[in-house]
């Protein structure tokens, strides 16, 4: 889980990521969700399925996040 907050985190602020940096974190948790999807819990599944990355940041971190439309769409 370590690895997925640390893309995460990648993801949700880019700023001080190197080049290539952000591209390869949300390659790296297209390729957890892909191989590991049984394995990861219900909602951090759902959050990456819906590429909802503030809210599985939130999640893995021990945080409620708020109810609403995951990733953006209506």
């Amino acid at each position: 889980m370590e690895e997925l907050k640390r893309h995460l985190q990648v993801v949700v602020n880019p700023q001080g990521a190197a080049s290539g940096e952000l591209a390869g974190a949300i390659r790296s948790l297209d390729e957890a969700l892909r191989t590991e999807a049984e394995n990861l819990p219900g909602r951090l599944r759902h959050f990456l399925e819906k590429r909802s990355y503030q809210k599985a940041l939130l999640w893995l971190e021990g945080g409620e996040p708020e109810k609403g439309v995951c990733g953006g769409r209506g």
